[in-house]
């Protein structure tokens, strides 16, 4: 068993607020085949923070680059599904 320091994130919220419900659909319609809420929790904090959490602590060049590209592919994939699976045009 490994001694490494781990974050533990634990998030409450009622059931019937749109939270809740935020929280439920991803426990029930995950984001791929055999990924957990925890999974989608990451993958969501991953996109929307990493670039910025290793710009902070000094990464530059192409390990940057990458996280970066790979950040700005999901944000811009989940929009692109927005919008199709909603119905709205944004003027494309």
């Amino acid at each position: 068993m490994s001694n490494a320091k781990q974050e533990i994130l634990s998030i409450k919220r009622d059931s019937e607020s749109i939270d809740g419900k935020v929280l439920n659909f991803l426990k029930t319609d995950p984001i791929s085949p055999g990924s957990t809420l925890s999974d989608a929790v990451m993958v969501t904090l991953k996109a929307h923070w990493l670039p910025l959490v290793l710009y902070s602590r000094g990464v530059r060049g192409e390990q940057l680059r990458l996280s970066t590209l790979w950040a700005l592919h999901q944000l811009e994939a989940q929009a692109n599904l927005i919008r199709r699976i909603c119905g709205v045009d944004v003027g494309r």
